[in-house]
């Protein structure tokens, strides 16, 4: 295998100084090159003067529409196709002009011939590119490849200006890779690479539209959705995948063996991290738990933000996340504060002196509640004595919360900061523990020089 890749690298590098040898030396080439380069530069300037008059029209479809955005996405396209357009029309005029002056025969026109095909190769990469930011990658994915695309694109164009591309392909084509019974050469291992990683971008995409529909239908349970959204993705990777390897020839029953070889794994090695998978899809389908809902697991009390398909994530009122795996609220105890009704109770203790009136200050704490936006109508806040106490009768508050999930302690303190003011309007006190100190006996004051004798 080394020396097949010595012998390659030997003709790849033979081929380079010959066709440098070949062609430096020539009047022909020489013109070709001045041709490419007037083409060039005419290009740039033109297609600099015409983007710049396309971006002012892309400025009138500024809205969110779909028309809107295909004009925009046609705009743009245009622009990044200038440069290839005007080359290739310049080129033209160019070998036209020179054959009329007796320069060239038509033999000679390898290298124009080269330069047409970069071109319309160019365009054709910026096109697919495009396409691919516009309706198929997002923007992040699309920033990773797009530099990498580049290099290997103007790789394909050296190796194909000095003739070493095509006799590259047909040594990947004789190295035979042994794959299951049948033998897999190199270039069809790379064909499907290639196709692959298209395939699964397209199913990505495909994926994405599914959720947009699916995520907009007002009809759907939440936890239906994020099931359906996640086996229509698995869908469409897995048979992305399939199509592809069948499509460059691969025999797809060599899959069984690593199939046999994932079920052996998961059986021994990967039994909690299946165990939660499946846990994922139970407690979505049963709605045993819910993203909004707040529940307490193994002491910590939060609201569910994320149900992903291995665990969840719980935030309590502080900002603390915790990660619970899917496998614990499938098999431990949960209490789940809102389960049936989100709503919850609230209550708010207070004090009155013995002497106050006990039925004007329940009176008073439930119409405070009553108040409240966030305090529920029905069932009625209500107010009770709870206890006597040894300086006061102790008061509790009740209510319901209709959204418990956002926090009660700035609605407790704005009802306690009611209920100081109200009583203070009504003469309600409050009382507060008051100490008297009674000493009996002789009291001896000794002064500090005293003690020094």
């Amino acid at each position: 295998m080394q020396e097949v890749s010595m012998q390659h690298m030997m003709v790849f590098v033979g081929s380079i100084i010959d066709f440098l040898a070949r062609e430096l030396t020539q009047s022909a080439f020489w013109y070709q090159v001045l041709a490419i380069v007037v083409a060039v530069l005419l290009s740039y300037f033109v297609a600099r003067v015409c983007s710049q008059k396309v971006a002012t029209w892309e400025e009138n479809f500024s809205k969110e529409t779909i028309s809107h955005k295909l004009c925009r996405f046609s705009l743009e396209l245009t622009r990044k196709l200038f440069f290839s357009i005007f080359a290739a029309l310049f080129l033209s005029l160019g070998a036209s002009t020179i054959s009329d002056m007796g320069l060239l025969t038509d033999n000679n026109f390898n290298l124009i011939h080269v330069g047409y095909q970069i071109f319309y190769a160019w365009a054709l990469l910026v096109f697919l590119i495009q396409v691919f930011g516009a309706f198929i990658a997002p923007d992040s994915v699309l920033l990773q490849i797009k530099k990498p695309l580049y290099i290997l694109f103007w790789i394909l164009a050296v190796l194909e200006i000095v003739g070493v591309l095509p006799k590259f392909i047909q040594a990947m084509r004789e190295i035979n890779l042994p794959v299951g019974p049948d033998s897999l050469t190199l270039w069809a291992l790379v064909v499907g690479i290639i196709t692959v990683i298209v395939s699964v971008l397209i199913a990505q995409w495909l994926s994405g539209l599914c959720d947009s529909a699916l995520y907009s239908a007002k009809d759907i349970d939440n936890n239906l959705k994020i099931v359906l959204s996640r086996l229509i993705h698995i869908a469409f990777i897995a048979i992305a995948i399939l199509i592809s390897l069948s499509s460059v020839g691969l025999d797809l029953t060599i899959l069984s063996v690593f199939g046999g070889a994932i079920g052996v794994g998961l059986g021994f090695g990967l039994q909690k991290i299946a165990s939660n998978y499946i846990s994922g899809f139970i407690i979505l389908f049963d709605h045993s738990v819910k993203i909004g809902d707040t529940v307490e697991v193994g002491g910590f009390n939060g609201k569910i933000t994320q149900i992903k398909t291995r665990y969840s994530v719980l935030r309590n009122f502080s900002g603390e996340e915790m990660i619970i795996p899917n496998e614990t609220f499938v098999t431990q105890n949960v209490k789940n504060f809102t389960f049936t009704d989100r709503a919850s109770v609230a209550t708010v203790e207070t004090s009155i002196g013995y002497e106050c009136d006990v039925n004007r200050a329940l009176a008073i704490l439930v119409d405070i509640a009553k108040k409240q936006a966030r305090i529920l109508e029905t069932p009625q806040p209500w107010a009770v004595v709870s206890g006597f106490g040894n300086d006061g009768i102790n008061l509790k508050l009740s209510f319901w919360v209709k959204d418990p999930e956002n926090g009660t302690s700035v609605l407790r303190s704005t009802i306690m900061k009611e209920i100081l003011e109200r009583f203070n309007q009504e003469n309600i006190s409050i009382p507060y523990t008051i100490r008297d100190v009674t000493l009996r006996g002789e009291l001896k004051i000794k002064a500090a020089n005293d003690s020094a004798h």
